[in-house]
């Protein structure tokens, strides 16, 4: 019986807390707006854009008479990890940003090397809030590399089948996603104001929240006039 009665107390309380939500539906709706106004236009004027530029890079096996040397492939199937560790190291990117005059810090935090899934191709992205230095970076990146392996490995078999272009369409801030945070920040907000007022409203509004809580009837209402 007790169960039961709390039940339907869960019900009710629910029916009320849905009913405060259409109550303060324009509320709600506002505060989702404006949040998300607040962050498309914070996200226009006041987020740097970032811009990327990718180069990529092969390494090429040996073709004797047509023949392709499938050994060769499998070496540079193991070298592929190795390459990236390299371009990722402080030797490189040191030699990186002395020849284009920046900090070593901006190029470590410009790059990303990645390798294109189950081939020895190797992706080099510089992303920067300026196109042509992010184009400059994956550029040079490129030649420091090559000529690295030339002379520590007497590796001449990397070949460039993408060169980096200037890109001038921004890859991030994204403004639909922002929008779309700002707006479920407002709308969480303002849900969570309308569940916090009700729960700690102990405010008796008619006369069945006051049957319901003092548990007797009532016999009558005592109407309001002003003097």
């Amino acid at each position: 019986m007790e169960e039961k009665e709390m039940m339907e107390e869960d019900v009710i309380d629910l029916t009320e807390l849905l009913q405060q939500v259409r109550k303060h539906l324009k509320m709600i709706i506002a505060v989702t707006l404006a949040c998300a106004l607040i962050v498309g236009v914070y996200t226009v004027f006041f987020v740097r854009k970032q811009y990327s530029s990718t180069a990529r890079i092969y390494s090429k096996p040996e073709v004797t008479e047509g023949t392709v040397n499938y050994s060769e492939i499998t070496a540079n199937n193991l070298m592929v990890n190795n390459y990236i560790e390299m371009i990722k190291g402080n030797n490189i990117q040191s030699q990186i940003a002395d020849t284009l005059d920046i900090d070593k810090a901006e190029v470590k935090g410009s790059l990303e090397v990645t390798n294109d899934s189950d081939t020895q191709i190797i992706s080099i992205t510089a992303t920067t809030d300026d196109p042509s230095l992010a184009k400059s970076i994956a550029d040079t990146t490129v030649e420091v590399f090559r000529n690295e392996v030339k002379e520590s490995l007497n590796v001449t078999n990397i070949i460039i089948i993408d060169e980096a272009e200037v890109n001038n369409t921004a890859v991030s801030p994204s403004l639909r996603k922002n929008l779309l945070i700002g707006a479920m920040g407002g709308l969480v907000l303002s849900l969570a104001y309308v569940f916090i007022r009700f729960m700690f409203d102990t405010r008796i509004h008619n006369k069945d929240e006051a049957e319901k809580y003092l548990g007797i009837p009532m016999l009558g209402t005592v109407p309001y006039m002003e003097e």
